[in-house]
């Protein structure tokens, strides 16, 4: 069939190709390695088809916007994993060194396209595209990894914060969000459905990620663990199973991320397209005052005031917006970059108006989507810190609500010529020409700086996540603009007196290894600089255990309707089977063969009629299959898919069921999908 396409197939093309390409490259690409290497009817001749097919019909339909010009978040990384392992399999070495470089650097679709604490640009848009994200950009990295290239290590291990970002949030425990996006949208707010089982719950994803961190870096993930406990092994995620792992990758070299300091002199002025009167920018106590006139920059002869400096090659602009007059509700602060100080040069910026918008524009440059896409209103919320930063020929604009939770949300593309210095700065538009608009700009940091401003105590970081290890609570937590390091405390009891367990810590995660399992723990963090140390972060707590293991394989299922053929639906670890059961009542039980402690039991709705879900119930155990003893006992429970719950007080038993007493207002069914019982083992 793959030989059949390819020599007939002349073009794949659509307006989103890269969507279907991405979606199941790892299927084409993986079955075309197959085949090369294990099937004796393949020639050699077949390999070059299938090269030729894949470097002229699908790797142009990949990327057919032209170059690091990706749809956002899952779009672009669906379009990386495709030309990745397209590249692989050619032995194109141009092709991948670009995708692992755009994959680093590409802020609204990578790796970058994340935050500290394991969000991605989809994360607030919704589970199953957030998961696609996550998927196409795991897929990758194990690709790359097979090549010795390890991205797994890039920004603190930040694929696992993200596969355990989106196991906890999935697994229902209570986490909030921090405003994030991309080039499609900027969320200020979670509307996501929590406890998504779409795509087998991720099993393909968290498997590789479990193998990659856990199995071959001895690092922990509680959540995947947690999360892999239920999710069905199906024909997909079967190939990524593994139970060890000892193979090796070396880290690519340092991003090529301009770095930024902040600025007390030495921008110079322009006053663009006939601004009037005259501009200026005054330094003072940690701020910028910037005063400009001039018509507007969202035209393509634009008119405003602009303090800058001329950079050379990579370069960074960070400012805070803290003020603008109302000479106009369209007038506008903020940051600029700029071929040159001609009015209609190319140009991007980043900048808050009079109303409280963040907007955003990139005149002239090449951007996905078209102008109009680049164009739009990036947020009306609170957002009020702006940065520009060019890589090479690409322009990011970010929106940020602290100066570090930076979100990608326009990239455009200088096309030829290049210039080798462009000039980079705070811009002000009065949108009123002959009166003057004074903004004021603090935290003014830019590549070259001279680094004079004075040091400000750092905000606490906004958000900490703690996660239940074996022997260990791993935590993670947003960083502070201008921290230098990090103190991590714990307490006993929430709101209880705190312990330092570790102060001087220069990255945004820390493993807490001096815990006791079954001890419950609460934590806070707090960011230190010359000027001090700020507020202690929001609390988050973590109860570290042993790792439990669903009991219920290798025994007898039976129901109240003695079906056991049913019954064993709830217990194959598929969650596309169901218990289907004539009735509103009855039980669902398992033999064990053999006792065990099950300390929590974990209920699985199925994608039928939510009426038919269980209710009611009684979760028992049993020796002798005749008497049996309450452990648990559930009322008014909805569908939420998985759902887990812990027994109070477990003992041993043999047998265990599930007593329905009432299911959610079928006049006839109940069903179920999986019904998991957990014991702790060695």
């Amino acid at each position: 069939m793959l030989l059949a396409w390819a020599t007939t197939q002349t073009e794949f093309s659509g307006r989103e190709s890269m969507l279907d390409l991405g979606d199941y490259a790892y299927m084409f690409v993986g079955g075309a390695d197959i085949l090369r290497g294990a099937w004796s009817g393949w020639k050699e001749a077949d390999t070059a088809i299938v090269k030729k097919y894949f470097k002229d019909v699908l790797m142009p339909a990949a990327n057919p916007y032209g170059e690091s010009s990706y749809g956002a978040a899952n779009k672009g990384a669906l379009a990386l994993v495709a030309l990745g392992l397209m590249a692989i399999y050619n032995d194109d070495l141009e092709t991948l060194d670009k995708v692992v470089y755009q994959t680093r650097t590409l802020a609204h679709i990578g790796l970058r396209n994340s935050n500290d604490i394991g969000m991605l640009g989809d994360s607030l848009r919704d589970q199953g595209h957030a998961y696609g994200q996550f998927r196409s950009l795991t897929m990758l990295a194990e690709a790359l990894w097979s090549q010795g290239i390890d991205i797994y290590s890039d920004l603190d291990n930040r694929l696992l914060a993200a596969g355990e970002y989106f196991a906890r949030v999935n697994e229902l425990v209570p986490t909030a969000a921090l405003p994030f996006g991309t080039t499609d949208a900027y969320y200020t707010s979670d509307r996501t459905g929590h406890g998504w089982q779409g795509g087998g719950g991720g099993n393909v994803a968290l498997t590789q990620i479990y193998g990659a961190y856990v199995l071959r870096k001895g690092l922990q993930a509680p959540f995947i663990a947690q999360r892999r406990l239920w999710m069905p092994v199906d024909g997909d995620s079967f190939m990524f199973l593994k139970d060890s792992d000892t193979s090796k990758a070396t880290p690519p070299p340092a991003l090529p991320i301009p770095s930024t300091t902040s600025i007390t002199s030495g921008f110079s002025n322009a006053d663009i397209g006939g601004a009037s009167p005259a501009g200026a920018a005054t330094y003072a106590a940690g701020k910028w005052n910037v005063a400009g006139a001039g018509w507007g920059i969202w035209g393509a002869l634009d008119s405003c005031h602009f303090a800058y400096k001329a950079i050379t090659g990579n370069g960074s602009i960070i400012a805070k917006v803290e003020s603008l007059q109302n000479t106009h509700p369209s007038a506008m602060a903020g940051v600029m970059m700029r071929t040159s100080l001609d009015p209609g040069a190319p140009r991007a910026w980043m900048a808050i108006n009079y109303k409280g918008e963040a907007l955003q524009n990139m005149t002239k440059l090449a951007v996905y989507g078209g102008s109009n896409y680049a164009n739009k209103v990036a947020s009306s919320g609170p957002t009020y810190w702006v940065k520009l930063e060019r890589i090479g020929n690409i322009i990011t604009g970010y929106v940020s609500p602290d100066g570090t939770n930076w979100a990608a949300t326009d990239v455009g593309r200088i096309d030829a010529p290049v210039p080798d210095t462009i000039y980079v700065g705070l811009v002000v538009t009065s949108v009123t020409n002959g009166t003057l608009n004074s903004s004021t700009f603090s935290n003014v940091q830019i590549t070259g700086g001279d680094g004079g401003a004075p040091s400000v105590i750092p905000a606490a970081p906004a958000m900490l996540l703690a996660s239940p290890g074996d022997g260990a609570v791993p935590l993670r937590w947003q960083a502070s603009f201008g921290a230098t390091s990090y103190t991590v405390k714990r307490s006993a009891f929430n709101g209880g007196p705190t312990t330092t367990i570790a102060s001087g810590v220069t990255g945004s995660s820390y493993t807490d290894k001096s815990v006791i399992n079954g001890t419950t723990y609460y934590y806070t963090v707090t960011a230190t600089n010359s000027a001090g140390t700020s507020d202690n972060s929001p609390a988050d707590s973590a109860t570290p255990v042993r790792p439990m293991v669903n009991v219920a394989t290798g025994g007898t299922a039976n129901d109240s309707e003695n079906n056991p053929a049913n019954a064993r639906n709830a217990f194959d670890q598929n969650s596309a089977t169901q218990w289907f059961h004539t009735g509103v009542t009855g039980w669902l039980q398992y033999d064990l063969g053999h006792t065990e402690i099950v300390q929590r039991y974990t209920v699985t709705s199925f994608s039928d009629k939510v009426s038919r879900d269980p209710k009611n119930w009684q979760f028992q155990g049993s020796n002798n299959g005749a008497t049996w003893t309450t452990l648990d006992t559930q009322s008014n429970q909805e569908r939420f898919e998985l759902k887990s719950y812990m027994v109070a007080s477990p003992s041993s038993y043999r047998y265990y069921r599930l007593n329905i007493t009432a299911n959610n207002g079928d006049s006839k069914f109940t069903g179920l999908a999986e019904f998991g019982l957990f014991a702790s083992k060695p």
